[in-house]
């Protein structure tokens, strides 16, 4: 049975987490993108966001039954709960990630009656922690240090490269905190995903969006995603 969604605490289909290097999720879409909106939400105090000129920071709150290979979590960051394939999860996103999900929902082939770039329920997305990024002010001492600098951010792909930024940052004084830094791919469903599209399509029709009560926004509005940027 589907279960509903909430404002973000507390009760209703958990979150996914990501929190090691390579960490994957894969599902089969169960949203209504234009639908799906809302004001962000402070993960951790649970307070809206908002943008510098006042404005209201926007994000989608996408919906998922999970399939196999999946090997992100929910729950506890220090004790993450297995995923289990048929499981309704949720991810958020806002600012470059929701543009990386607006532009591979763009490039959707035709397929099974929808049209090019026409998002349904049952595409199927993967999601993986790709590394971490941050801001640097200083790109020759991050360069200097052994980071590697692109367009004027610290670019991390690896475990090793993270904690040894952490330590550098924690050292100064610095942000501790980079931005993740997603990979998200969709495709249509293949015969073989069948199970999963119908799994995908009875949630879709409880349409589980709704009860999260989103702010209105602009079809293409991405935002910024607040992520925090770090000086080096």
């Amino acid at each position: 049975m589907a279960i509903a969604a909430d404002s973000g605490a507390g009760t209703g289909a958990p979150f996914i987490k990501f929190t090691e290097h390579g960490m994957t999720f894969v599902g089969a879409f169960a949203s209504d993108p234009g639908k799906s909106r809302r004001q962000k939400l402070n993960f951790d105090t649970k307070k809206p966001e908002w943008k510098d000129d006042g404005a209201p920071l926007l994000e989608e709150v996408m919906h998922f039954v999970a399939m196999p290979d999946t090997t992100a979590g929910t729950g506890d960051r220090e004790a993450l709960t297995q995923i289990e394939p048929g499981q309704h999860v949720r991810f958020s996103v806002s600012g470059h990630k929701w543009g990386q999900a607006i532009d591979a929902r763009k490039a959707l082939p035709a397929a099974n009656g929808f049209a090019a770039g026409q998002t349904c329920s049952g595409d199927v997305y993967t999601i993986t922690l790709a590394g971490w990024s941050a801001e640097t002010k200083n790109p020759q001492a991050a360069e200097k240090a052994g980071f590697t600098v692109v367009d004027g951010r610290i670019v991390l792909r690896s475990q090793d490269d993270k904690d040894r930024y952490v330590l550098a940052q924690s050292r100064s004084g610095g942000n501790t905190n980079p931005a993740v830094d997603y990979e998200i791919t969709i495709r249509r469903p293949a015969p073989g995903d069948k199970r999963w599209e119908q799994l995908a399509d009875e949630l879709y029709l409880t349409k589980p969006w709704e009860v999260a009560a989103p702010a209105v926004a602009q079809a293409d509005d991405v935002g910024y995603d607040g992520d925090k940027e770090a000086p080096f």
